[in-house]
């Protein structure tokens, strides 16, 4: 009787580590820090950024100004974003849009369903390539969509018919500094504060 109870505590204080375990690690798969040059084509549009990531903040650094901003940081702690118009030495505080997120997880927005194509070394990774299926603009759309083996990270996502694409190139998991994330001094702000 003892014997079998001691078994009974052993595996439940196995299961409880693996279940910590397992928190643990989708934790730091969500916060992934990491610079790369970041490709995004739409149509006959190509923007491309250098981006640095460090857990819920995003920092673009455009080669060509977006929004009349060289560089956004993107805070999601904040719910906010700063376009910095670096010309101007000014910066805006604006409410987060869908162009200003990054997607740093395997699961895309909608997704119905995924089938593993293959295994694949893409921009010196090695990859499982999917095909993944969302519901979006009210119908079903398809991509092509290449994930690291070891950080579970998107490298490249491609629509099935080849009008848009995402891809990350001169990728680097390494550990960013949080002074990337912050508004930089000496600027002047370009708009009102928000409303509380």
């Amino acid at each position: 009787m003892k014997k079998r109870g001691c078994r009974g505590q052993s595996q439940w204080r196995w299961g409880w580590l693996v279940s910590f375990m397992l928190v643990v690690m989708a934790d730091n798969a969500a916060a992934l820090d990491f610079s790369a040059e970041r490709i995004v084509k739409s149509g006959k549009s190509v923007v491309t950024a250098h981006v640095n990531a460090k857990d819920d903040r995003w920092r673009f650094e455009f080669a060509q100004p977006q929004e009349g901003a060289s560089i956004i940081i993107v805070r999601m702690d904040r719910q906010s974003s700063w376009l910095i118009l670096s010309k101007r030495r000014q910066y805006a505080e604006v409410p987060i849009v869908k162009e200003h997120l990054l997607a740093v997880t395997e699961t895309m927005e909608g997704e119905l369903a995924r089938e593993l194509v293959g295994d694949q070394t893409l921009n010196g990774y090695p990859t499982e390539l999917f095909e993944v299926t969302v519901f979006e603009q009210g119908g079903e759309r398809r991509y092509y969509q290449w994930v690291t083996k070891v950080q579970r990270f998107p490298v490249k996502t491609v629509s099935k018919e080849g009008s848009w694409s995402e891809e990350f190139q001169r990728l680097i998991f390494t550990e960013q500094s949080p002074f990337l994330f912050e508004l930089p001094r000496r600027l002047d702000r370009a708009n009102p504060p928000p409303q509380q």
